[in-house]
Order: structure tokens, then C-alpha cells, then sequence
């Protein structure tokens, strides 16, 4: 939602302090403020749950006793302000101000800056890596006795149990993640394929189990449509420029195969790892490609084009299929007239192959999150984090996450409803939606939090998450189109998977397995193109194996064994 990748940046829940979901606020400068995700990210592992929130009083004042008081905050969005309604009522609630202190250049850097001049804000939203260089700074307060004695909205957020935010080292408290979770519905999760509805409806709309189904259905369009939107109509196109190539098509292969998201590896059932390149079925999507691109039915500039060059192609509906990721143009050609060109999305396993997921996670995500932590610069800890355990309430969520009931929303069927003039606010101007409407403050005071969580009322904690946004947004050809399927988003035409838990692995590379994932992908990135042009099939196998061989120079086998050690620890980890 924002332009970019902002609303990869779907944070969400106002740590420590306001368990709310942030919208992807714009102008995210530095990858240490970044919420996206990304990451996939990697495409499907996403922390989920349902937000506690308590009634309770904090444990000096009640809220209504607050005196009012401002404190600073560090931000990387030039619109952030404190001007808006629901800012005021955030005051009016709390008695408490933010005064942001805008980071302009490389978020990263500024932090440092601040680090070694000691003079950063009272609050600070900072991630994984540099929080340790804070901590060893003594620039972070230890916030276990102030949440024990102040924040009992923030303990019964996390049953009372606060190891999850402890310090690996010490076992201290320096920041606040979002507590744990127990359930989400990510309605705006996808599939990996998506399909122009124009060639959907020409076929009549037929089952789409397959890629020889999507085959079928594409060579039929395209001989009795050549061209379209002035240009030479393409099958099956995305884009693949620098790491992009291994982005969307090392996806697709995946997902086509049914592995799990677990980094570059496939783990089995023994907790073994192996880096999936060489895993059977992980080549049958480039042995389709391959085949496709002899009928002409693939877009060989898919290797190599930038993204901006695909999104053309794509926004004058000439692109049939797009697979692995990327945009799907479906608001441009909205704009563009071309509503019919529009895309849905298809989750397509090989025969016989079992989905595997990475089972959400019901904890904070260490190791690449953002962190919200008081700084020894503070005047009031005590009332900073008296502040954010108001914040916990039930009431402060929805008002953080939906605004004010009637106009941002209404509750029908007991379920809260985006109102027609928040639709109409988000269209008329995203590039300051978020700060205009007051929605965009969780993302500057929290960590990322995943899709389609909710609060203690079991209702979504973000508008943006919602079916009711979901349909007023959706067009009319794509709702039409899923309804072809039984479906009412996209979410619903996702293969169901088999749920596994691989327990906390993330961030726990060393340096020499980063090496070697850098040089195995672009080894990969090599190989492939040629893979997938070459002319005659029976060389496809031993192209393949070359690059086996040369992996296993590289320390293939080693890292294989480092990965498994990760997986394995991290599993005895988990059952402790």
C-alpha cells in the first residue's frame, strides 16, 4: 500500500508500546528502518497472531491522571507530524506528545552518528544489529523493572513472560518487540502465478491446477491475439536484472516444487539441510520455461530487464503470466482503461509434490526486527513507558488501527468496516495518507508485525488488512474472476499447505556461510540463463550438474552442515 515497496512495509502494532499495525509509512531512507517484508522476503514466513489487550490500570495512575508531557522520537518520514486527529486524541488519552526528530541521509549512519555525539532522541526505534552497539554503549535503559512495576498491560501482553525480549547476552531488557501472538488471517496473501482475467474469461474460466493447464490457456490467446496494446502479446515474462533474477525465478522454482521459505536450504523431516538447488523437482519450472521459450511462448528479456521495463510491458496488458513475484500492474491498468487485462493469482504445486510452510510464529521475530527502546537521554522513563502500556488498551489499538468509528469506520455484524471515505482519502493522495488520517505513527513507535493479525476482540487490528478493504478496493473484473473459482480474494485460491515448525533460525548465518551464499547465487545466476535458452533438452541435466560440481568446490557440503547444525539447535531450542 504506499508507492514502492511501502506497504511491504504492512508494520504493524505499536511495540511496547501500541500493539497496532503500521501501514507503511512513506520515505523509508534506510534499510535500518525498514518494515518490509519482505522479504518475503522470502514470500511466505510472516509473524501472526492475536494482540492481548488489557483494561487495567497502570500501576501508578490511571490514564485520566496522566499530567500531560512531550517526549522526542526518532523517524525517517519527512511527513511525520503530530497535528493529526487521531494524535490528538492519542494526547487527549495519555496526556502524552511526540516530538519526532526526522532522520534525513542514511537512517544507519545517523544512528551511529548519534551514538558516538550522545545525543540521540528519548525514545528510538532501532534495529537488531545496532541496538547491540547501543547496549554496549550503556546508551539503553533496562526495562525490566519499569514494565514489572509500570506497564501491567504490557506483562499480560506477554503472559506475564518477558524472556522473549530478554538480552541473549546479559538477559536484561533494552527494547520491545511485539508480545507473542496466537492467530492471524492474512487475507492479502497470494499466490505465485498470477493470469490476466482476459485470458481466463476467453478460455471460460477453466480449472487451473497445472502449468500445462496455464500452457494451454496462454497458446491459445496468444494465436488469436498477436498483439496487444500496440505491442507483440508475451506469454509469461517478469523481470530479472542484478539479484532480482534469483529473487522471482529462484521463487518460483520453489514454490512450483512445494519447499518450504528456509533461506536457500530445503530441511527434511530429520532436520537436515541442504541447499535446494539440487533438490528433485526444484528445475522442472526452468525445464518449462525452457520449453516455452522454443514456442515463443516466453519473454527471454525476463533475464535480464529491470524492473521498470517489465512494468511497461506490463501496464499495457501485454504480459499474459507473471510468475514468481513482482507487481501485477492491476491498478495501473485500472487507470489505464485495461481493468480487463487485470491479474489474479494462482498457487500451482507439481504433481504430486506436498506444499510445505514455514508454521507462522507466535513469538517476536529476533535478529532483523526493529526494536523500540528508551535511551539514558530520557527525563521520564518511568512515564514513557507508562505512556506506551496505555497504548496497550484495547481501545488505543482500534484507534491506532482504524481511527474513529463512523467516519473511518463503521461495526456491522459486530466486525469493524472501512468507511467509503477512508477508500476515497487513500486514493486522492497515498503519498500522505497515512500522516493526513493519522494511521501512519505505529510503524515510527513498533517492529514489524505480519498480516491480518488481530486484537483481544478477535477482529483485524488494521483496516488494510480487512475483507471489508479488500472488496471496496479490488476491482470489479477481478471479483467477478474469483468468483468464477468460489473465491473472495486471492488468499482463497491458495493450495493448503502442510505447517512446519523450523524454529528461530533466523540471522544465525556465520560469515563464511554468507560468503558462500553470495558466490552460490551468482554461480546460479550464471548457469541459469543458459539453462533455460538452451536449444537442446538433453543437455538441461548435466548444465545443471555443472553447477553442482562447481558449488561443491566452493564448500557445498560444508555449508550444508553448518545449516543443519542451525536447524538442529534451533529445533532442541524450541523443546526446552
Amino acid at each position: 500500500m504506499r508507492k514502492k515497496s511501502k506497504l511491504n512495509l504492512l508494520s504493524v502494532l505499536l511495540l511496547a508500546a501500541i500493539m497496532l499495525v503500521t501501514a507503511c509509512s512513506k520515505s523509508n531512507n534506510g534499510a535500518e528502518s525498514s518494515q518490509s517484508a519482505s522479504p518475503s522476503p522470502s514470500p511466505s514466513s510472516t509473524a501472526s497472531g492475536t494482540a492481548s489487550a488489557s483494561a487495567e490500570p497502570s500501576a501508578s495512575a490511571t490514564s485520566a491522571e496522566r499530567k500531560p508531557f512531550t517526549f522526542t522520537m526518532n523517524t525517517d518520514n519527512p511527513n511525520m507530524n503530530w497535528t493529526s486527529d487521531v494524535a490528538k486524541e492519542i494526547t487527549k488519552r495519555t496526556g502524552a506528545t511526540i516530538k519526532w526528530d526526522i532522520i534525513t541521509g542514511d537512517f544507519r549512519t545517523k544512528m551511529n552518528v548519534w551514538l558516538a555525539a550522545g545525543d540521540y532522541p528519548e525514545v528510538i526505534n532501532i534495529h537488531d544489529n545496532t541496538l547491540q552497539s547501543y547496549i554496549q554503549a550503556k546508551a539503553v535503559l533496562d526495562l525490566t523493572d519499569l514494565i514489572k512495576e509500570h506497564a501491567p498491560n504490557i506483562m499480560k501482553a506477554f503472559n506475564n513472560d518477558l524472556s522473549l525480549l530478554q538480552d541473549q547476552n546479559d538477559g536484561k531488557i533494552y527494547g520491545l518487540l511485539q508480545p507473542p501472538t496466537q492467530k492471524a488471517t492474512n487475507l492479502l496473501e497470494k499466490g505465485w502465478l498470477a493470469i490476466q482475467t482476459a485470458v481466463l474469461k476467453e478460455a471460460g474460466y477453466p480449472q487451473i491446477k497445472t502449468l500445462e493447464d496455464v500452457h494451454k490457456i496462454v497458446a491459445d490467446y496468444m494465436k488469436k491475439h498477436p498483439e496487444t496494446g500496440g505491442g507483440k502479446t508475451i506469454g509469461f515474462s517478469n523481470f530479472g536484472e542484478a539479484n532480482q533474477l534469483f529473487n522471482n525465478f529462484d521463487s518460483a522454482a520453489r514454490l512450483y516444487a512445494g519447499f518450504a521459505n528456509t533461506s536457500t536450504v530445503v530441511v527434511d523431516d530429520q532436520l537436515n539441510a541442504r541447499v535446494r538447488f539440487f533438490e528433485p523437482g526444484y528445475t522442472d519450472f526452468f525445464k518449462f520455461l525452457n520449453q516455452i521459450n522454443k514456442e515463443g511462448l516466453f519473454d527471454p528479456e525476463s533475464l535480464v530487464q529491470t524492473q521498470e521495463q517489465f512494468t511497461t510491458k506490463c501496464n499495457q496488458g501485454r504480459v499474459l503470466v507473471i510468475f514468481g513475484g513482482g507487481s501485477d500492474c492491476n491498478a495501473s491498468l485500472e487507470n489505464n482503461n485495461m481493468s480487463d487485462h487485470a491479474y489474479v493469482w494462482f498457487d500451482v504445486v507439481a504433481p504430486g509434490a506436498i506444499k510445505k510452510v514455514v508454521k507462522p510464529t507466535t513469538e517476536a521475530n529476533r535478529g532483523g526486527e526493529m526494536w523500540l527502546s528508551i535511551t539514558k537521554n530520557a527525563k521520564d522513563p518511568v512515564r514513557i513507558i507508562q505512556f506506551y502500556d496505555d497504548m496497550f488498551k484495547l481501545e488505543n489499538q482500534i484507534l491506532v488501527g482504524w481511527g474513529f468509528e463512523g467516519k473511518y469506520y463503521t461495526v456491522e455484524n459486530g466486525k469493524r468496516v472501512v468507511t467509503d471515505w477512508l477508500v476515497d482519502q487513500y486514493k486522492t493522495h497515498p503519498d500522505t495518507f497515512w500522516e493526513d488520517v493519522g494511521l501512519g505513527y505505529a510503524r515510527q513507535m513498533s517492529a514489524n508485525y505480519g498480516s491480518g493479525f488481530t486484537l483481544s476482540d478477535g477482529d483485524f487490528a488494521m483496516w488494510q488488512y480487512s475483507e471489508s478493504w479488500i472488496s471496496k478496493t479490488t476491482s470489479p473484473v477481478v471479483v467477478d474472476t474469483l468468483s468464477k473459482y468460489g473465491a473472495k480474494t486471492q488468499s482463497d485460491l491458495l493450495v493448503k499447505g502442510e505447517e512446519k515448525n523450523y524454529g528461530r533460525t533466523a540471522g544465525k548465518g556465520t560469515d563464511e556461510m554468507k560468503k558462500f551464499t553470495t558466490e552460490a547465487i551468482a554461480e546460479w545466476g550464471k548457469t541459469l540463463p543458459k539453462f533455460i535458452l538452451e536449444k537442446d533438452p538433453s543437455k538441461l541435466d548435466g548444465i545443471w550438474q555443472g553447477l553442482e560440481k562447481t558449488l561443491k568446490e566452493k564448500g557445498l557440503d560444508a555449508y550444508n552442515q553448518a545449516a543443519t547444525k542451525i536447524f538442529q539447535d534451533a529445533a532442541k531450542a524450541m523443546n526446552k
